[in-house]
Order: C-alpha cells, then sequence, then structure tokens
C-alpha cells in the first residue's frame, strides 16, 4: 500500500514539473546553415516560378561592393560613377537602388560601438565590404504572382523574409539579415476611378472617385495622376516626392491634407494583399473586416505583402502657401522667438494651416499651406501675419523671408517646394542630408493642450534644448484627424485622434560617425516631448520610430495592441512576416534571426524528442544508403573502375575479391 501511494505521488510530481515553463529558441534559416539553406537547384526551380527568370537576383552584394579592391564585385569606373551620382546625396537614386535602402546605416548590422556594412566610399584602403542587412537573395516583383510564389518559397524554407518598396522606412525594416527580399519598386500600376465601391459592399454603397495605385508607386506619381484628373489625394509630405504610397498608408500616414481629409489610414478604402499563407485577398470593411482595420496602421509588411491599394480622391482645391524663414543671433533670441511663435501654434491649426515648422541652428522656418476654394479667408491669413510681424521686433532676429504664395493645386504646392528647385521657398527637406548618408529619427504626438499658449514657454524650452538635431514638428493634426468616433476605425495609434503636432527630430552624420551615438542623442532629445504626453495620450508615429523606444507597442498602438496582436497571430502563425518593433516581435532578436519563447516541460520535450528523431531518420537513412552500396558493389564487376582510380593514385593493382595486393613480394621486390 505504502509503495503504490508512493508511485502515485511519484506520477502527479512528475505530471505537474512537466508543465514548469522553460525557454527555448527557433531561428531562421541562414546562408550559412548547411542543413535548411536551399540549394541552387532550389533556387533555380523559384527563379523558373516567377513571370521571368531575371526576376530573381541570386548573390545580391551591396551596392558599395563595386569600390572596395579587395571585393570580387570592384570595379573602379562603377564605383566613379556610383559616388559622381551620390554626388553628396540623392533621394530618386536612393529609392530606386534594389540592394541598397535611403541611408547607409539601415545596410548595416548595428551592434554596441560597432557597425558591419558596406558604405559607398570605404573608410580605409584597406577597408572590406560586409554584407550588412543587404539581402543575398531578392525577387524583382512585376506581378502579384512573383510576390505569391516567393511567399510561398520563404515560408516552405522558413527564410527570413522582408518587402522594400523605397527604403524611407526610419529603421531598416525594409532590409535583414541572410533575407529573400521582395522589391515592389517596380509595380507601378495606377488607375483612377471616377465611381469606386469596395467589393463586397451592399447594394445601393454610394461610389467615391479614387485611385488604385500598385506597391511601387510613389507619391510624387500619384499626385500628378491625381491633378491630372482634376482632383487632389491626401499623402506624404515626401522629398522629391519619393516616399512610397504603400508604406505610408500602413504605418498610418500623415499629410498636409489630414486636417481637411483625415489621415492616410481614413482614405484607405481597399487593399490587395497577399497573405503570409501565400493566399491573395481583397482587403476592406466588408469582405474581411478584421484584417482591414489591422492592415490600416498596424505596420508594414506584417499583415501581409501590398500589391495594391484603392485610395479616396478629393475635390481638387487650389493652395495658398505661407513661408518664413528667420535667423537669431543669441540664445536669448532664439528663445524669444520659439515663445513667440508657440503663443500661435494652435491658433494656426484651428485657422486651417498645416505644414512643418523646422528649426536648427538658431533658425526657424515655416512652410505651410491651406486648400481653399475661393480665396483664403482674412482671419487665415492674418493670423500668420500677426506672428511675422511681432517676430520682427524681437532683438537680434533677422528675417530672411516671409511671404504668402497661390498654387493652383496641392501636387502645384508639392511640385515647386519639396523638390531642388531654384525658386522654391519653402524648407526643402532635401537639404537635411545633403552630403549624409546616415540618418537616424525620433517622433512624439502631441496633443493641442501641450501645444497651448499658456506652454508656450516650455515647449520653447525643449524645443532649443535639442542641440545637434534638427527639430522637424509636423503640424498635420487638428481638424478631421481629431474626430473622436475614428479612434477605433483603425489600428491607427487613437493617440492621433488628439493629436496636433507630431515632433520629429532628425540626426545626420557621415559613414564614419557612430550610428549608436546618434541613436542615442535622438532618443534623449525626444524625452522631454515624451513626458509632455506620455502613452495612451501621446504615442510615436510609426514611420518615424525612435529605435531605442522600450515601450514600443503603447507607443505605437497605445491600448489598440491587444487585439492587433490577436489577429497577427491569427493569420501569420509561422512567424513569416516579423519587422523589428512590429506585431509580434516580442522574443525575436534584433535582427529578426532567433526567437526565445516560454513552453512547457512537456512541450520541450516534445519538440526535443521530435528534431532528435529527424537527426536520427536522416542517419538510419544514411546507414541504409551505404548498405544498399555495398550490396551493390558486390554484385556488380567493379575491377574497370578500381584500377581506373589506382592508375591515378599510381598504386599496383587490387583484387576486388580479397581486397589484398597482387604479387605483393615481387612487387616490394621490384621497388627495391
Amino acid at each position: 500500500m505504502k509503495l503504490q501511494l508512493f508511485s502515485l505521488f511519484s506520477l502527479v510530481l512528475l505530471i505537474s514539473s512537466s508543465f514548469r515553463t522553460t525557454t527555448r529558441r527557433t531561428c531562421k534559416c541562414q546562408p550559412d546553415s548547411w542543413y535548411c539553406w536551399p540549394t541552387g537547384w532550389e533556387w533555380s526551380r523559384l527563379s523558373r516560378s516567377l513571370s521571368s527568370p531575371g526576376r530573381l537576383l541570386f548573390d545580391q552584394h551591396p551596392m558599395g561592393a563595386v569600390c572596395y579592391p579587395k571585393d570580387p564585385f570592384y570595379d573602379p569606373v562603377a564605383c566613379q560613377s556610383l559616388n559622381s551620382t551620390l554626388h553628396g546625396f540623392d533621394f530618386v537614386f536612393m529609392s530606386s537602388r534594389i540592394n541598397a535602402t535611403n541611408f547607409y546605416n539601415y545596410d548595416s548590422i548595428i551592434t554596441p560601438g560597432k557597425e558591419a556594412g558596406c558604405p559607398y566610399s570605404p573608410l580605409s584602403p584597406n577597408s572590406v565590404c560586409e554584407q550588412g542587412r543587404v539581402p543575398p537573395y531578392v525577387v524583382n516583383a512585376s506581378t502579384t504572382q512573383d510576390i505569391v510564389e516567393a511567399v510561398k518559397f520563404a515560408s516552405k524554407k522558413n527564410l527570413r523574409l522582408v518587402v522594400k518598396n523605397t527604403g524611407h522606412e526610419a529603421i531598416g525594416r525594409a532590409f535583414g539579415v541572410g533575407a529573400l527580399a521582395i522589391f515592389t519598386y517596380n509595380m507601378k500600376n495606377l488607375t483612377v476611378h471616377n465611381n469606386f465601391v469596395p467589393k463586397g459592399a451592399p447594394r445601393g454603397t454610394p461610389p467615391v472617385p479614387a485611385m488604385t495605385v500598385g506597391a511601387g508607386v510613389n507619391w510624387d506619381q500619384a499626385y500628378a495622376a491625381a491633378d491630372a484628373a482634376g482632383r487632389t489625394i491626401a499623402g506624404g509630405f515626401a522629398p522629391m516626392g519619393t516616399v512610397g504610397t504603400a508604406g505610408w498608408n500602413l504605418g498610418t500616414g500623415h499629410s498636409l491634407l489630414s486636417s481637411s481629409f483625415g489621415l492616410g489610414v481614413d482614405n484607405s478604402l481597399e487593399f490587395t494583399v497577399v497573405l503570409p499563407d501565400a493566399s491573395v485577398v481583397t482587403v476592406n470593411e466588408y469582405l474581411t473586416p478584421d484584417l482591414y482595420w489591422a492592415i490600416r496602421g498596424g505596420g508594414g509588411p506584417s499583415f501581409g505583402v501590398v500589391v495594391d491599394i484603392t485610395i479616396k480622391l478629393h475635390e481638387a482645391k487650389k493652395y495658398t502657401g505661407a513661408f518664413y524663414e528667420s535667423n537669431c543671433n543669441s540664445d536669448a533670441c532664439f528663445l524669444n522667438l520659439l515663445t513667440t511663435w508657440m503663443k500661435y501654434v494652435n491658433a494656426v491649426s484651428d485657422a486651417g494651416w498645416s505644414g512643418i515648422w523646422p528649426t536648427c541652428n538658431h533658425t526657424l522656418y515655416l512652410t505651410f499651406g491651406t486648400p481653399y476654394d475661393v480665396a483664403p479667408s482674412r482671419h487665415t491669413i492674418n493670423v500668420l501675419k500677426e506672428f511675422m510681424e511681432e517676430a520682427k521686433k524681437i532683438p537680434g532676429n533677422n528675417v530672411t523671408v516671409s511671404t504668402f504664395r497661390d498654387y493652383v493645386s496641392f501636387e502645384d504646392f508639392c511640385d515647386k517646394n519639396l523638390k531642388q528647385d531654384p525658386n522654391a521657398v519653402g524648407f526643402n527637406l532635401t537639404e537635411i542630408v545633403y552630403g549624409q548618408v546616415q540618418l537616424v529619427t525620433s517622433s512624439w504626438l502631441l496633443p493641442r493642450e501641450a501645444t497651448a499658449p499658456e506652454n508656450a514657454a516650455k515647449m520653447a524650452k525643449a524645443v532649443a534644448s535639442v542641440d545637434s538635431a534638427v527639430v522637424i514638428p509636423f503640424q498635420v493634426g487638428g481638424g478631421v484627424v481629431n474626430d473622436l468616433t475614428k479612434k477605433s476605425t483603425s489600428a491607427a495609434n487613437p493617440a492621433w485622434r488628439n493629436t496636433l503636432v507630431d515632433i520629429t527630430i532628425a540626426e545626420t552624420g557621415s559613414a564614419s560617425d557612430d550610428i549608436n551615438v546618434l541613436q542615442k542623442t535622438v532618443h534623449d532629445d525626444i524625452a522631454p516631448f515624451r513626458a509632455m504626453a506620455p502613452p495612451p495620450y501621446g504615442g510615436m508615429y510609426l514611420n518615424e520610430a525612435d529605435i531605442l523606444e522600450e515601450e514600443w507597442q503603447a507607443a505605437q498602438w497605445g491600448d489598440q495592441y491587444p487585439r492587433l496582436l490577436k489577429i497577427k497571430k491569427r493569420i501569420d502563425p509561422k512567424d513569416l512576416l516579423i519587422v523589428r518593433m512590429g506585431v509580434n516581435s516580442e522574443g525575436w532578436d534584433d535582427e529578426i534571426i532567433c526567437k526565445t519563447i516560454e513552453t512547457t516541460l512537456a512541450a520541450h520535450a516534445f519538440t526535443s524528442i521530435t528534431e532528435i528523431a529527424s537527426v536520427w531518420v536522416l542517419v538510419i537513412v544514411l546507414i541504409l544508403t551505404l548498405i544498399s552500396l555495398n550490396w551493390y558493389l558486390q554484385l556488380v564487376d567493379t575491377t574497370p573502375v578500381i584500377s581506373l582510380f589506382q592508375a591515378f593514385a599510381n598504386r599496383p593493382p587490387i583484387s576486388p575479391q580479397n581486397g589484398k595486393t597482387q604479387n605483393g613480394k615481387a612487387a616490394r621486390a621490384k621497388d627495391n
């Protein structure tokens, strides 16, 4: 009886201990993993499955490899051409590159005190071009099927999968170590609809004007198409127009037209998406409401690879721009100037203006605009004129620009002020990175309470305290953005519905600058603004993320993250589409190569047994193969083959019967 009780107790103890938690690691297959990495034949088969064999690029090297004498891709002529094309920096050129993102640090593996990559100009004569985060294999997609085949292949082979459109995203999510990349830049199809109704919509749903843009369309192209159709589209404030429509939308998307027409997620009507299971689905509020909610603001490509997006168009209106620039000769003057401006910020927004007010080196720039039907109201103009007049009176403030200009459309405004136009008067974002190849950003969403006149001195002090970096506040909230009924209609951070200003801080550097220092600088610079509106009241703009933000879930999505996570786990159970600081990236390392997960001892044991069993199956198959080969060799006459090998080895012949040397003694005597 005692023995039975002891046995029962032991069994209970064993069962209970099997449910104790432990951790284990699971990893994506990498090029140096011989046991799982696809063979040349498998890559060739993927190539043949694409719309044309040349769509798969093998053994891709970083763009700068042509400049390294020790690299097999070294080409001094190509190197000279590359650096001539960059001439400091070129957004259009960089966005079109399949083997580079917009900034060198996004191409590199960042570790404390080190950056492993391939600068476009070698830092020393003996420098080595390292692969870094540049994917070795790329599917240059031109059709939906190209994306489908790439997704299927990556899923089957457990590969890291990344998606690149233009590469503007601010923490390098478009590239990945040892990854297979899908390059959607060349998917440029664009269709304007006069009367668009989403698929599956109830009969009688009112049609709206809209435009379907392929995943590779950028805002320069979208603005031109909308303008040609006599319409306006709420899109990104993009240097040279090179921000991609797809990534901008998936990351929420703010615009100078947002206060009039809403955020990007408010204007996205329908998506064509390749899901992680390689199925192609139409995503809208009628057919797939959960996924439609998640993909709008959930970040890309977390919920699928976008083929195209249909975006609402609006009535075309004329546009008025307001421009201001002044430089102070002292810290006291600059603080006075910023305090004066902060007293007007909310009133400027309420009067219908949206824009940016960057600051750096004691200089304040204003580039604002407002759409109008006939002419902007006197109040709209006067609120900015009042600031300009008051700023003139500040001792030590030298005003160089203070003007208003009319444009035939929003596209006309962007064309004349976001490109290297000699007649541009607005703050040209292309100039802040001229000659620099590294960039880090941070951002924080501020409600109108933070920018209210009574907080003018506090805000001014926080802005003035930013030393080397450029502060680029995007005043894109207010108006329609602050419609509280939209708070839970998409995955966009609910903090947007209180936001007036998105404070963005950008720090640039040369290839020799320590990127870790730059990242820490902007992280520290954003801290005072974060303290003004901590989550969930404030938050971080997904497309301008701070890579050092620890509470990134709450900062990017607020209290909506649990719902996002649930949807993500359902549609992507194999973690195929994971990006840094993206939905369900918890547990993964910074490069999304290995994941540490908690599991029970029983489950871990089962997994381990399964893995061990797989190895033993391989061993048994190998042994059976050798036995079969041995049996076969005994059935056939192997003398000719053995003699051939012996001839190459210059050794005496061996008897196939007993394996001994024929006439061994005679042979040795002859040699002696």
